[in-house]
């Protein structure tokens, strides 16, 4: 069974989740650990060949119309991160704000997540648990 090293979140470098120019971080570095040990993000077989030819990438399959009107005025330049545990069989299992520009509309740009729909990344035909990246804004 492969897992995380045991100080998986206790290593992890200080300090906020690293975001692009303008967005405000929402999260630690150690809390997108947690994240992603919560989630276990790694394939739970030994052996895993992890080369490009083995596997294949997780992406969007449905992503409903994009409306931040919930951001008021801040809308208009609105801009997120947001990072999608994605089950095997392509559900959103969990997810997180890493960045924003509007904080406090966290909680409706997360329910709007919920739309998508995702094709996991797969690996020998089998379907494994996902960690995708959204870049959100207008």
């Amino acid at each position: 069974m492969f897992s995380a090293p045991a100080n998986f979140v206790e290593s992890a470098p200080e300090g906020p989740f690293p975001c692009r120019k303008g967005l405000q971080s929402q999260i630690t570095l150690a809390d997108y650990r947690r994240f992603a040990l919560r989630n276990q993000i790694w394939p739970q077989e030994t052996g895993v060949d992890l080369s490009r030819t083995s596997w294949s990438a997780g992406y969007i399959v449905q992503m409903p119309r994009l409306d931040f009107g919930f951001a008021g005025k801040e809308g208009r330049r609105f801009k997120a991160d947001v990072h999608v545990l994605v089950s095997g069989e392509g559900l959103v299992l969990d997810k997180v704000v890493t960045c924003t520009t509007a904080p406090a509309h966290n909680a409706a740009l997360l329910a709007l997540v919920d739309g998508y729909r995702f094709e996991p990344s797969r690996y020998k035909g089998r379907g494994l648990n996902t960690v995708i990246p959204l870049e959100l804004g207008n």
